[in-house]
């Protein structure tokens, strides 16, 4: 299995330097993300990192937990896991745990291992369901984990896992002169973005050309979340009503969520939607942003909005991809691309937020964080600072703000003009 590891040819993730900066902590390292999302090659980025830095192949152990015997292994105790471990080196082991919400208790194997056999033993751990991580671990492992995210991949990853070197280069100078593209650049970069909105960011789905077979996979994707996931790890009975919710906020992907709403439409009780969009959000498919606010009289404080971490699954959903040109929600899909962007810029997802007044002035996302900043999505080219955006800057004037358009790119003020293929660049 290690060499076959070795062997592979595997892409850079933005969030592998920032997890290598914990190799010599003691914390466990645990990544969370949706299936198919690229944990495992995450996993396998590392062994091979690991070997390069000079680390014996007998000192790195790799576990598939839907595998049934390494799921046995681990169900029988820390103390059989050692044994285990111990029959092939005495020295400094690193673990990987791919898959850990299948363990019957993981919290208190993972806390025995980190307080007492830290120096022996290095762990990494991936899990796809936040929800169930919480209920299994509750409290047991704080301060003893570290805690990192892995969404589906930026346009920048997208197009390094494409090996367009040369559009990489071609976005970083503009980036670095601060220059709109030539003409022939930008239509050219607007067909790979096209892609990466209608097709998302899963990798498999990224590596394919053939469009059919992106589509293909993203039917497995979904099929395999529902059944996996979904009715085997949540137990939901009413399947039927749980397809149809996700289908309405697919068709709702960045707008207000009425839970009440959700609830008369398809005729189930207010606890079981809210129970649904408390899957949705745990399992990475969804995102409800919260509004920003600092004066609760004038701006709007209540629902939140939809937003999803991959639209190709969502496309999969409502069965369309037709080209960006010939859809009514075009402007959605875009913002909501904008949206998968900013995950990569915050410390914390809970910090991006959206700004509504009672007055109806709105900015699309706020990132509230240190540096405050807003963010306006027009699917077209802009020139001028949209009204919403323009209000919001009259309130908080500290603000940086980024009108974000087709094309133009320019610096005006306190505010910058940006092309969607330049976020992140």
């Amino acid at each position: 299995m290690l060499e076959e590891i070795l062997s592979l040819k595997l892409y850079p993730r933005a969030v592998f330097s920032s997890i290598v900066k914990w190799l010599p902590a003691k914390e466990l390292i645990l990544i969370l993300g949706a299936r198919q999302v690229g944990k495992t090659c995450l996993l396998y980025s590392l062994i091979q990192y690991l070997i390069k830095q000079g680390v014996s192949k007998n000192q790195i152990f790799y576990f598939d937990l839907e595998n049934f015997e390494y799921l046995e292994l681990v169900n029988s105790g820390v103390n059989n896991f050692l044994r285990y471990l111990r029959t092939y080196t005495t020295d400094k082991k690193y673990i990987f745990l791919d898959e850990i919400q299948y363990m019957d208790n993981p919290s208190n194997f993972l806390k025995l291992l980190v307080d007492h056999y830290h120096h022996e033993i290095k762990l990494f751990v991936t899990g796809s369901s936040g929800l169930t991580m919480r209920h299994k671990f509750k409290d047991a492992l704080v301060g003893r984990r570290i805690t990192f995210e892995l969404f589906p991949l930026s346009f920048k990853e997208f197009l390094v896992f494409k090996e367009k070197d040369d559009v990489l280069r071609i976005l970083k100078e503009a980036t670095k002169q601060k220059k709109p593209l030539l003409p022939i650049h930008h239509q050219q970069i607007m067909n790979f973005y096209e892609e990466y909105v209608l097709y998302g960011g899963y990798p498999a789905v990224a590596l394919l050309n053939d469009l059919d077979m992106k589509k293909r996979y993203l039917n497995d994707i979904y099929n395999a979340y529902v059944h996996k996931d979904i009715s085997a790890i949540f137990n939901i009975e009413n399947i039927m009503a749980y397809n149809r919710l996700v289908k309405l906020l697919a068709l709702q992907m960045g707008n207000l969520v009425n839970v009440q709403e959700l609830s008369k439409n398809l005729g189930v009780a207010r606890k079981t939607v809210e129970k649904f969009l408390k899957i949705l959000e745990d399992t990475y498919v969804c995102l409800f942003i919260r509004p920003f606010f600092s004066n609760k009289q004038k701006e709007l404080v209540k629902m939140p909005k939809i937003f999803w971490y991959d639209t190709g699954l969502r496309n999969r959903i409502v069965s369309d991809f037709k080209p960006l040109d010939d859809r009514v929600d075009k402007g959605n899909l875009l913002e909501n691309t904008v949206f998968k962007e900013l995950l990569f810029m915050v410390e914390n997802k809970s910090n991006i937020k959206f700004w509504r007044t009672k007055h109806g002035n709105e900015v699309d996302f706020i990132l509230d964080e240190e540096q405050l900043s807003a963010w306006e999505v027009k699917s077209g080219e802009i020139a001028h600072i949209p009204s919403g955006l323009r209000s919001f800057l009259q309130y908080y004037p500290q603000a940086k703000a980024f009108v974000v358009n087709e094309r133009n790119y320019k610096i005006e003020k306190n505010t910058c003009f940006l092309p969607f293929y330049l976020i992140g660049f």
